[in-house]
Order: structure tokens, then C-alpha cells, then sequence
């Protein structure tokens, strides 16, 4: 199993972080080899913080790499590089 994580910051997050999170959270229903996805906004806010986290959870490296090149997933990562500030990403078998 695979295991990717974005962590997001963005210009305005209160603005941009609702719309990325929404994209990413629809690619479920289009994206048939992501087994979960979830996002999550930061509440705590400190010097360290990102704005948003992704986690998806794919079967295999191979759909993960399907994952990354889906239109729907590259029009939600253009979105998102159009409004960062700066992102970090893992990917880890498990």
C-alpha cells in the first residue's frame, strides 16, 4: 500500500484552501484507483503550520503514478500551484 501526503500553504488560505480541498476531495469519484482521500485544514497556526493536508491512499506505486497524471488531478494541481506559497510532499509504502 501507498501513502501520499501533501501539505499545502497558501496566499489567502481562508479563501483557496475551501476550493483545493473540495477538487481534491472530488477526484474520488474520478479517480478509480485512490482507495481513501481525505483533507484537512490547520487549526493551530503556528510558524511551522502548512494550510492544508492531503492524504490519499493507493493499492500500488503504479496508481499512485496513474493518480498523478489524471486530468482531474492535474486541473486541482493547477489550481493549487497557482495559489501557493509552499508545499512538501511524502510518499511511503506501509
Amino acid at each position: 500500500m501507498i501513502k501520499h501526503i501533501v501539505f499545502t500553504k497558501f496566499e489567502n488560505a481562508d479563501e483557496q484552501a475551501p476550493v483545493a480541498s473540495e477538487m481534491l476531495l472530488a477526484l474520488n469519484d474520478t479517480v478509480p484507483q485512490i482507495r481513501s482521500i481525505e483533507t484537512g485544514r490547520d487549526f493551530k497556526h503556528s510558524e511551522r503550520s502548512f494550510d492544508l493536508a492531503l492524504i490519499v491512499t493507493f493499492d500500488t506505486k503504479e496508481d499512485l503514478e496513474i493518480y498523478d497524471h489524471h486530468p482531474e488531478h492535474e486541473k486541482a494541481r493547477a489550481y493549487i500551484k497557482a495559489h501557493r506559497t509552499a508545499t512538501a510532499t511524502v510518499d511511503f509504502e506501509f
